[in-house]
């Protein structure tokens, strides 16, 4: 059986075309990484020494790590001053100012506030935030206990267990993870990948007639079409996988750091509600399974409509259009309360930050479960039920095949 799957994943994925979309894409997926850091990040000024760049990285080692009253009075009595010498606009324009550290007056608050004062601010005041989050949830729940609303008292309880204790208790560097954690362009990729590659899988052996030959013994129609899925999920998962694998390595390299990854991901003002207590790193690695989960799903779907078809032409065009419709939906209901719209789009486990980033539950059964887990369930029961449709079906319908001929 494994030497099946073998054959069957070389004969439908490694192609010449396939491999060079690979390629392609890769590359324009990493030029496309490289042009949002010289789009939005504002270290990329160069390395001379009154560059962004550079005093950034010089100051960097003096702040980084746990933050401390000693750390916080020392950037105070530097920013401070700044800012009360520009708070009037009133001081000079002047770039090449020798009392300055980048030349300018305003650069130099600019410089401080964005990268050093709004992030240790942020990460100070978390933790008291998040407290008052976890005893409002407390109350609600002491409350609707008494009240006998069970599935409120729940819920409430599951917010206070995500929020007490959330602390942020080191300052890094999260430029670099905020653009990694935010970008989507890679999923439209994989989709595209993928959509291509596994159109063939069943269509192929069709167009040749070659299907007839698979059931010269009772199981070979069933055998064959469990190696197709298999080798159409190992296809599937491997592209995604690389995908999430290219982008952190992208990030990396044109940011030209890692710092960060070991903050927890509500470190990101954009997640500070997010609905799992995991570092950035772990969020990356739960990010890339979810992206998986989704995209096998979607890949199934498409090889279920795909199977009935004699060409890959018009397969192509309705697989499309379904992604189309998962796609637009999922960017249409991103935001919005109607939760279970996007916990029954497979499409909202590639865009998992909609699921992960903010703290929201759906009932099911009286408990309150969050909405990616709930849609994880939901997508995998949608995947085994479509695995298990192409398997007999493929089979019923080669027999069929057989039938008419003789």
């Amino acid at each position: 059986m494994i030497r099946l799957i073998r054959y069957e994943f070389i004969k439908q994925f490694c192609k010449r075309s396939i491999l060079a979309l690979f390629v392609v894409f890769s590359l324009a997926n990493l030029f496309k990484i490289y042009g949002e850091y010289k789009s939005y990040s504002y270290l990329t000024d160069g390395n001379g020494e009154r560059s962004w760049h550079t005093l950034h990285w010089q100051l960097y080692e003096e702040y980084r790590g746990e933050i401390t009253p000693e750390k916080v009075e020392r950037l105070l009595a530097v920013y401070q001053p700044l800012v009360e010498a520009t708070s009037d606009m009133t001081a000079s324009t002047a770039t090449d100012d020798p009392n300055t550290m980048t030349g300018n007056l305003y650069s130099d608050r600019n410089l401080l506030d964005k990268y050093f004062v709004q992030p240790m601010q942020y990460s100070y005041e978390y933790s008291g935030r998040s407290e008052q989050v976890a005893n409002r949830a407390r109350q609600s729940a002491a409350l609707y206990g008494e009240r006998g609303a069970v599935y409120q008292q729940r819920e409430s309880g599951a917010i206070y267990n995500l929020y007490a204790g959330r602390t942020i208790p080191a300052f890094s560097y999260r430029e670099m993870c905020n653009y990694y954690l935010n970008y989507d362009f890679s999923i439209i990729l994989t989709l595209l990948l993928c959509l291509y590659g596994i159109i063939g899988t069943f269509v192929s052996e069709r167009e040749t007639q070659m299907d007839m030959l698979l059931l010269v013994s009772p199981n070979g129609g069933r055998k064959t079409a469990l190696a197709k899925i298999l080798a159409a999920t190992l296809f599937l998962l491997l592209t995604s996988l690389w995908f999430s694998l290219l982008d952190l390595i992208g990030f990396a390299a044109s940011f030209q750091t890692l710092e960060g990854l070991t903050l927890p991901v509500f470190a990101i003002p954009n997640f500070a509600e997010v609905s799992v207590n995991l570092s950035i790193f772990q969020y990356v690695l739960l990010s890339a399974a979810l992206k998986c989960a989704g995209t096998w799903v979607i890949g199934m779907l498409w090889l279920l409509v795909s199977m009935f078809w004699k060409n890959a032409l018009l397969p192509f065009v309705i697989n499309f259009a379904l992604c189309i419709v998962l796609v637009v939906n999922g960017a249409v209901c991103a935001y919005s309360n109607f939760f279970w719209t996007k916990v029954l789009n497979p499409y909202s486990l590639l865009t998992n930050r909609v699921l992960l980033g903010k703290t929201e539950f759906v009932n099911l059964g009286g408990f309150p479960v969050l909405t990616w887990q709930a849609a994880v369930w939901i997508s995998l029961t949608a995947g085994f039920v479509l695995v298990t449709a192409i398997y007999f079906l493929s089979a019923e319908n080669c027999h069929r095949c057989v039938g008419r001929a003789k």
